[in-house]
């Protein structure tokens, strides 16, 4: 995994919470690895719902206009992505979903990412707590 394109994409809607913290982290360590590496927090962006109209799958560009105009190149670009999410209700967090939910637009391209990780923190220590957002995931990936 040499010298390859990473992108960080932290949904945590907290500044400095665990799951950016997480992600800090995975970047410390790709970047000693000799990647190049970028990251996007999501809790500054404004990004709106999927409203199902499937345009995107024509046109390669959805119909609204927010901050997923200059998300989604970059996640296009990305040879590798990493997804930092803290555990709401068994769930990835509404700030994640609802950004997969909008890159319908990348299905129907071509895009450079092969490699996707989930970084994901809890106040549950259970392993069971990460079935959720482990499955949410892994539905984004196999689509």
């Amino acid at each position: 995994m040499s010298g390859k394109k990473v992108l960080v994409i932290s949904s945590s809607p907290r500044r400095m919470g665990n799951s950016d913290l997480l992600a800090d982290a995975f970047i410390e360590g790709a970047r000693e690895a000799g990647h190049t590496v970028e990251k996007i927090n999501l809790h500054d962006k404004k990004i709106g719902f999927c409203k199902g109209c499937l345009g995107c799958q024509k046109t390669q560009h959805c119909i609204l206009r927010d901050d997923m105009d200059d998300i989604l190149p970059r996640m296009q670009h990305a040879e590798v992505i990493a997804f930092a999410s803290p555990v709401y209700f068994y769930s990835l967090c509404g700030q994640l979903k609802t950004l997969l939910d909008r890159t319908n637009p990348l299905f129907a391209g071509d895009y450079a990412f092969r490699d996707i990780y989930l970084l994901a923190s809890a106040a549950d220590t259970d392993e069971k707590t990460m079935e959720g957002p482990k499955k949410a995931m892994e539905g984004w990936v196999v689509c």
